[in-house]
């Protein structure tokens, strides 16, 4: 924990600069409840800050009051885990993050692990309800 610590900091002005798609994400992701809220909203009702969903796509997580962008990816196990180095912002406030995606073997869905999670990994499933999601 204290080297991803160590390498956080050293990267996070580096990685200012610089972003990076996590490419092993192909298409649209999100929770089960975040996934019924964009069909909900994508069939037409209302978006706002409480049914707008979080999703996850190559470039990063995105919501109605902010995200996270990747500023590094590094694959651990090929085709199988990723760590990255991310930085999100919520309003004026930005701060850096470390993520690690387990993906499924089998399927198209990744366990993710926050650095700060404290009740363990939200699972995040390809969410096909954006048309023209690939």
């Amino acid at each position: 924990m204290r080297r991803i610590l160590i390498a956080l900091a050293l990267a996070v002005p580096m990685a200012a600069a610089a972003k990076e798609r996590a490419t092993f994400l192909a298409g649209q992701y999100a929770t089960a409840d975040q996934c019924q809220k964009l069909r909900k909203v994508e069939a037409g009702g209302p978006k706002n800050v409480g049914t707008s969903p979080e999703l996850l796509d190559a470039d990063g997580f995105h919501s109605w009051e902010g995200g996270c962008e990747f500023t590094k990816v590094f694959e651990h196990e090929p085709g199988q885990t990723w760590l990255t180095l991310m930085v999100c912002s919520e309003g004026m406030t930005v701060t850096p993050a470390t993520y690690v995606f387990v993906k499924s073997e089998g399927e198209d869905r990744f366990e993710v692990h926050s650095s700060t999670d404290q009740d363990g990994p939200e699972v995040y499933t390809r969410c096909d309800a954006r048309k023209g999601n690939d």
